[in-house]
């Protein structure tokens, strides 16, 4: 079982999108120093890189020992957490907490839109200005082995979709049309509303966590469900309750 600190934080990384593309939650009072922003106190970063103008979030949680690492396509040049006025918004080859230095590489079977690895760990995609659908995103046409609730406290699994469900999932998820956070967030009324806590898990061992949105129907990473989806993950949903 994941343990329950690591699992919230990460659930809450996911719901604070808006927070992610600029790389910080900070504790102390930022204040403006030219063009950028200045902290005095502790600043508490999520572990996210920029890189072809694509933000990318490390995927803490997930077992990557089935990925396989291709070329090396780079390295990371600025370091936010080395700056106490650090430049804003991330400019591509920008992290908040990886070493200067780390290099960058493909992961193969995934276009690197969609995955990077950054020295071992594994980032994934979390906004991109060039993605239409939620498989321009995430590259997981085709990939998908299965999908299933999780617990909102500490991640453990509760219930897999059925055969039949996760295979409607897996073929129409991909097709959905992504929107970027922050236009859904203003469209959700800053993403209010009961929700559920889901996994992608691939067939190469390694999983992807995704929330839906129950009062607008909309899941994240961001998009809407169609009317079929929705009633999907509804009537899945109720399944966990039946003995």
């Amino acid at each position: 079982m994941k343990s329950p600190k690591r699992w919230l934080l990460a659930a809450f990384s996911m719901m604070m999108a808006a927070l992610i593309l600029s790389g910080c939650m900070p504790v102390g009072m930022p204040e403006k120093m030219g063009p950028y922003k200045c902290y005095y106190g502790d600043v508490d970063y999520a572990s996210v890189l920029r890189w072809n103008d694509i933000t990318y979030m490390d995927n803490n949680d997930g077992d990557i020992s089935g990925l396989k690492t291709g070329d090396r396509i780079g390295k990371i040049n600025y370091r936010k957490a080395d700056h106490q006025c650090p430049r804003n918004p991330m400019q591509n080859g920008d992290a908040t907490v990886l070493e200067v230095g780390t290099p960058l590489y493909a992961v193969k079977g995934y276009k690197t839109s969609a995955r990077l690895m950054a020295g071992e760990r594994l980032y994934e995609a979390t906004d991109n200005p060039s993605a239409q659908t939620m498989n321009d995103l995430l590259d997981i046409e085709g990939k998908i082995k299965t999908v299933r609730f999780t617990s909102g406290m500490d991640g453990s699994p509760l219930k897999d979709f059925t055969p039949e469900a996760s295979a409607v999932f897996i073929r129409e998820y991909p097709k959905l049309k992504y929107i970027p956070f922050d236009q859904l967030s203003k469209e959700t009324k800053q993403w209010v509303g009961d929700k559920y806590w889901l996994e992608i898990e691939m067939t190469d061992g390694s999983s992807r966590r995704i929330t839906y949105n129950t009062m607008f129907e909309a899941f994240h990473p961001s998009c809407y469900a169609t009317p079929e989806l929705a009633r999907l993950v509804e009537e899945q949903r109720k399944l966990i309750y039946v003995k």
